[in-house]
């Protein structure tokens, strides 16, 4: 009986030791877990991903605001400077169209202005001829030609010949004409005042006949005067 009570007690022993062994083992398992998550915990960033999202999203709204700012002047002054330069296209085309209508009614004009043509002609008989010196004409108030005769000359125009001293296209209106002509060394001066007939062709001859200088005038709508 004693031997068998001896023998429990020393396996109650045996166990006692082994117990708290064991209990230590878990102590030391789980002291580590804490201090890792305690560790964690400290180290964790501040704020949570919604509150970095804000804040991300207001500093882009305020980049934004601020690049606005600065280029809204900039902005502004570009629309000044392209409405100047819209109101000033808008003038030129307005001058430009003008100008292009009153060229057109120039052109109109002129296309529809009649074909007048004045001709002045001087003849002398044949008495007179040789001493014809030289002649000099004027249209409305402006020296127009000058004609000094040769013998060759003078010999045509004692055998009949007519000199053709100007032709010019003139306006169909009234023209005044001044021919003075040297005969014998003395000028002689002869004003006449003629119209000039739309399409056709006005002439007006001058002629020395028996010393003295006369004037006839006619009008021909063909190219020649006869």
């Amino acid at each position: 009986m004693k031997r068998e009570a001896l023998t429990a007690l020393a396996a109650l022993l045996m166990a006692t030791p082994a117990l708290g062994a064991q209990d230590t083992t878990s102590a030391q398992r789980r002291q580590p877990a804490t201090d890792s998550t305690r560790k964690v915990t400290a180290t964790a960033p501040a704020g949570t991903p919604l509150e970095q999202l804000v804040m991300e999203e207001a500093q882009r709204r305020a980049n934004i605001a601020r690049v606005l700012l600065l280029t809204n002047p900039q902005v502004a002054n570009l629309q000044e400077a392209l409405k100047q330069q819209s109101d000033q296209l808008f003038v030129d085309e307005q001058l430009v169209g003008a100008t292009r209508d009153q060229l057109t009614l120039a052109a109109d004009a002129l296309h529809k202005q009649p074909n007048t043509t004045l001709v002045v002609l001087f003849a002398s008989d044949s008495a007179t001829a040789p001493r014809v010196a030289s002649v000099a004409l004027s249209i409305d108030g402006a020296s127009t030609a000058t004609m000094a005769y040769s013998d060759t000359a003078k010999t045509a125009l004692r055998i009949g010949a007519a000199d053709e001293v100007f032709r010019g296209a003139v306006l169909p209106t009234p023209h005044s004409i001044v021919l003075t002509a040297v005969v014998n060394g003395q000028p002689q001066q002869l004003l006449t005042r003629v119209k000039a007939i739309g399409d056709a062709v006005t002439y007006v001859q001058f002629a020395v006949q028996d010393g003295k200088l006369v004037q006839t005038s006619w009008a021909s709508r063909a190219t020649t005067p006869f």
